[in-house]
């Protein structure tokens, strides 16, 4: 893969809660790949979006996009930014950059997707009422009845989570060489071929991860506390980063998180999802590839863990 010094070669363009952290820490973990200071550089994003900086986006000019990267050193820079997929200006820019960039898009079971994202949401931030199903959620999404704080990830959670109609355009603009489509699913499986596969098409030594050990990042917990996770999130973000600040968040996990069964409800609600889309998703495996079997209705809901 080629580079234009410090532009990236490699993008993680979406989709929210299907594994890109993991991914993305997997990939820079490897001597040959950098990422930006900060995860998600969110440079190419729409005016209208919630995570849209006002101070650092494409409008400003690419030049201020190289405050984010540490020059030389690096076979493959990597930004990864899983809202990328939606944005009308990251499919304008991207494609087109000098470093002629490879799109790597991880895809999940859409049903999943959308209600991992309403856990997310609801449980880790304020954007979703802590009393607001997920039924009550589905239906405020289909009514367009509820702005969820501006995040435009919730309130277009049905129309994002059908995937080929993001994907068609930038296929169109990358080609099939630059674009890569890979399930959550097969992630999981077997994450060690999975990303031996993803080096070798970046062009770095898989090697590096035949002894590699693969941690997931960013699940989605539910508190047992409310309030001490309210307290959480109004001061996080003001806390440096580093050593201690990582060890207070697993301490807090241990804490005051926990993985949540899907409740009866919440399954016969994931079950209509899963009908909802089932031809999106049949188009998505024709097109692109990708293994969607289970993702497929599977009759009389039942409750069962979903890893979020």
């Amino acid at each position: 893969m080629s580079t234009d010094t410090w532009l990236p070669n490699l993008f993680i363009l979406g989709v929210p809660k299907a594994g890109t952290t993991s991914l993305h820490d997997w990939l820079v973990a490897h001597p040959d790949v950098k990422g930006p200071i900060s995860k998600e550089a969110s440079f190419f994003i729409d005016p209208e979006s919630h995570v849209f900086r006002p101070d650092f986006n494409m409008g400003l000019g690419l030049e201020l996009y190289r405050s984010e990267f540490v020059e030389g050193g690096a076979r493959v820079i990597l930004d990864a930014t899983p809202t990328y997929i939606f944005q009308r200006t990251a499919l304008e820019h991207i494609p087109t950059l000098p470093s002629h960039p490879r799109c790597l898009v991880l895809v999940r079971d859409p049903a999943e997707q959308i209600f991992s994202l309403y856990r997310y949401f609801r449980d880790n931030w304020n954007d979703v009422p802590p009393d607001m199903s997920f039924d009550a959620f589905i239906r405020a999404c289909e009514a367009r009845s509820h702005d969820f704080g501006g995040n435009e990830l919730l309130t277009n959670a049905l129309e994002n989570a059908d995937y080929v109609r993001h994907l068609r355009p930038w296929r169109a603009a990358l080609g099939p060489d630059r674009l890569m489509v890979r399930s959550l699913d097969e992630m999981r499986a077997d994450p060690r071929a999975f990303t031996i596969s993803v080096a070798q098409w970046i062009g770095v030594d898989p090697g590096f991860f035949e002894s590699f050990t693969f941690a997931r990042e960013n699940e989605t917990f539910q508190p047992f506390f409310r309030g001490l996770q309210r307290l959480n999130i109004a001061v996080r973000g003001y806390l440096p980063k580093g050593a201690a600040y990582t060890m207070a968040r697993k301490i807090y996990r241990k804490m005051n998180l926990k993985r949540q069964a899907v409740a009866p409800e919440e399954a016969a609600v994931l079950e209509k999802l899963r009908a909802q889309f089932e031809q999106a998703n049949a188009e998505l495996a024709r097109d692109y590839g990708v293994d969607v079997t289970s993702w497929q209705p599977r009759g009389k809901p039942h409750s069962r863990k979903i890893a979020s």
